[in-house]
């Protein structure tokens, strides 16, 4: 069976953009500012036609990031998915942030702990492992206090993420020999969304939607939902 063409959208963290996926990360954008999303990933459509041969009708799947990350990115991010799905509609494979992350660390024998800083002195995090070639969920994306952190590791432990030198200290002190920092920093990069979305699609470990079903994993409120509470 042919591997399908995958049109993956990352919008979750500080950078974002789009890949066309198949074996292999075939081409990529990305962008820096979630404010040009929208208006920039339909240009790379054009850039993707001209230069590697798309053909939008010849997607199989679109992928998408739905969080936990950035409020702005991940609302952009379904907005121009559910646009795209209106004129060429394809099932959707979703995936998590904290997934990208992990997916860098295979092989490890040992369990992986994703953080996103959800600041505030928060973190969003998961835990991960890696049984049989494949990335097995352990504790599903939570929004935790960083000084819980520690109550949730019984064993060394992998540490992934963009901002770990933020709470490296602290969680140094206390895990002491269970805290291990991954030898080199792990982003949201679209190299990682494609590694993520190959291992799904090559495992069968996903579940396809309709983008108009699909709402951002945001664990928490945005600052200006917490403004309002405030308030009242």
């Amino acid at each position: 069976m042919e591997t399908p063409l995958v049109l993956a959208i990352e919008t979750a963290g500080k950078s974002g953009g789009i890949a066309l996926i198949k074996d292999k990360l075939l081409g990529a954008v990305t962008l820096r500012s979630s404010q040009s999303y929208s208006q920039i990933i339909f240009q790379c459509l054009t850039f993707f036609e001209k230069n590697l041969g798309l053909d939008l009708k010849s997607i199989d799947y679109y992928a998408i990031d739905l969080g936990p990350g950035s409020f702005t990115g991940l609302r952009v991010g379904l907005s121009v998915l559910k646009g795209l799905s209106l004129a060429f509609p394809k099932p959707v494979i979703p995936f998590v942030s904290l997934e990208v992350l992990a997916v860098e660390t295979f092989p490890t024998n040992l369990p992986v702990v994703s953080l996103i800083d959800a600041y505030s002195q928060e973190v969003f995090l998961g835990v991960y492992r890696w049984e049989e070639n494949n990335l097995k969920t352990k504790i599903s994306p939570v929004c935790v206090s960083v000084r819980n952190i520690p109550d949730l590791i019984k064993e060394p432990t992998w540490f992934v993420g963009e901002t770990l030198e933020k709470w490296e200290t602290y969680l140094k002190e206390r895990l002491g020999p269970n805290f291990l920092k991954w030898p080199f920093t792990i982003g949201l990069t679209l190299e990682n969304v494609a590694k993520l979305v190959y291992l799904k699609l090559k495992n069968n470990e996903f579940e396809l939607k309709s983008a108009e079903d699909l709402l951002p994993l945001y664990l928490k409120a945005s600052e200006a939902e917490r403004k309002r509470g405030d308030k009242k």
